[in-house]
């Protein structure tokens, strides 16, 4: 994110928050913070900060960083959630093949003996 893009977030927080006042050294830190962000991304997020909520907005709730790998991710976390489905799946069903101690039976939720 560019300084003028920087500027134009702080100014919009600055008009709905009314009784907010940035300072200089504020400043100086969103520059150094925002400037790893994708300006779109944190917009929107500003859009939805205002939407909800009356305070401004702390950097850590607008913020959006890039990531190197952001076109991979959706394919890490499916891969992911199939693992998961597979693990949940197996335990599952190797649970249901333990056998039932006698003395726990009276107590287990199990319908299958």
């Amino acid at each position: 994110m560019t300084k003028d893009e920087v500027v134009k977030l702080l100014v919009l927080i600055e008009s709905v928050y009314s009784h907010c006042v940035i300072k200089d050294d504020t400043i100086q830190q969103w520059f150094q913070f925002c400037s790893e962000m994708d300006y779109g991304k944190v917009m929107a997020k500003l859009k939805n900060h205002i939407r909800k909520s009356p305070f401004p907005p702390a950097i850590s709730d607008i913020a959006v960083f890039l990531f190197e790998e952001e076109e991979d991710f959706p394919a890490t976390l499916q891969e992911w959630m199939k693992k998961g489905r597979e693990r949940i799946e197996r335990e599952h069903n190797h649970a249901k093949q333990i056998p039932i101690p006698d003395w726990l039976r009276e107590y287990s939720t199990r319908r299958s003996f």
